[in-house]
């Protein structure tokens, strides 16, 4: 892999363009410091922002629900700010493009620090719930997507994900962000459709394939990532323990940019699947000696006590026949179980639930109850819980066994 400050211009594999990341210190949400960081990350990528004028330009956060600031669940709202106001500068039109896990955008945005901005920026929000089906014939498997429609309508895309930590994709990056371009619970239903973690991040790869390459006219799209305050442990949701990286990455390759930021965190490639088979895939970059580090470099920023979710034992991963069957999963897999002590009874947990596996409290305990028969483990209740009230348990072969 090549790091330093040289010009964004390495060329690899007879003249294609090698993948280039910006990665900068930033320890602060100020505005001003924040646009400069943005800017000059633009530039060390060679993104013009006066490629902004005129264009409608998707800005994605990560809103995943209405969360406090200080959690680092959703893209700050300064993060946000910094962007869109640059794109208006550069005379373009910024539109908002999320679908939150549960609860509606309108929602989210409402009781977030995101309604401010969206106000006094003038921000147009786009309808979630309004799909259109993109093809991607290069795609493994899930060759016919439905995504929000003002995807198809726009000109350039800005991809703002927040680093975090992940149950079932090991980390949630600028590949795992653009999961929030299917509509609100229909994202939950993939869960069944791929429910294995390798078999999650080919389908997240899919989509990804299909984001850069299934629209009749190619989309640029920018990854500015926010790793300014992050999250490690149990995210990417309220249990998930905030800290800090005080980075800001970018870049127009999402597979390098996510490589860069596992790198900073110090994380094992090979669990961040979304990477490691992202370099098979033909997306621009096939391996880490690809990718051109500018800025600051990989080992000037890394931490070296930053913790990983739980998710991804041997037996997590190896979610696949027999695995995949009632009996043997209850015995090796890991069970979402539901705390007496923070549960509020909001059956949130219920409501994203995609394979029925949640029902209302029986009175004997004051918690959802749980079908663990039905419970294909994809952990959304413990993603989306907002009082951090669900655990994992291991199954009973994973203790006898150290799993």
């Amino acid at each position: 892999m090549n790091a330093g400050r040289a010009s964004p211009s390495g060329k690899i594999n007879g003249g294609e363009s090698m993948p280039v990341v910006s990665l900068l210190r930033c320890d602060t949400y100020d505005n001003a410091i924040l646009k400069e960081r943005i800017l000059q990350s633009l530039a060390l990528i060679g993104f013009d922002p006066e490629r902004f004028r005129s264009a409608k330009v998707i800005v994605k956060p990560n809103l995943l629900m209405p969360a406090r600031e200080e959690k680092a669940i959703v893209t700050h709202s300064e993060f946000f700010r910094a962007v869109v106001q640059i794109v208006k500068e550069n005379g373009g039109i910024p539109i908002l493009v999320e679908s939150p896990a549960v609860h509606s955008l309108e929602r989210t945005i409402k009781k977030t620090n995101y309604a401010e901005v969206v106000e006094s920026e003038g921000i147009m929000v786009a309808d979630p719930s309004q799909t259109r089906t993109l093809t991607f014939d290069g795609a493994k498997k899930f060759k016919h997507i439905d995504i929000s429609e003002a995807y198809f309508d726009a000109d350039i895309i800005l991809n703002l994900p927040k680093f975090k930590t992940h149950g079932i994709t090991y980390i949630t990056g600028a590949v795992k962000l653009l999961f929030g371009a299917i509509p609100g619970l229909e994202k939950s239903k993939m869960h069944l459709r791929a429910p294995s973690h390798e078999e999650f991040a080919e389908f997240l790869l899919d989509l990804y394939g299909a984001m850069n390459y299934g629209f009749s006219t190619p989309k640029p799209m920018i990854h500015l990532m926010d790793a300014i305050a992050v999250q490690e442990g149990e995210g990417p949701g309220p249990a998930g323990i905030p800290r800090r990286l005080n980075a800001v990455l970018a870049g127009d390759n999402g597979i390098a940019v996510d490589y860069v930021a596992v790198m900073v965190a110090k994380l094992q490639i090979s669990k961040a699947l979304t990477v490691a088979n992202g370099f098979s895939r033909n997306y621009g970059v096939s391996s880490p000696e690809d990718i051109q580090v500018l800025g600051e470099t990989i080992d000037a920023m890394k931490v070296h006590d930053f913790v990983p979710a739980t998710g991804g034992s041997i037996f997590s991963n190896m979610f696949r026949w027999p695995f995949n069957t009632p009996t043997v999963k209850n015995l090796f897999l890991d069970r979402p179980i539901p705390r007496e002590d923070r549960c509020t009874l909001c059956y949130q947990c219920r409501k994203i639930c995609a394979s029925g596996a949640i029902s209302a409290s029986s009175g004997k305990l004051r918690v959802p109850d749980y079908d663990y028969i039905k419970c294909i483990r994809c952990y959304c209740c413990l993603e989306i819980c907002p009082e951090a009230a669900i655990e994992k348990k291991k199954g009973f072969l994973q203790w006898i066994m150290g799993g």
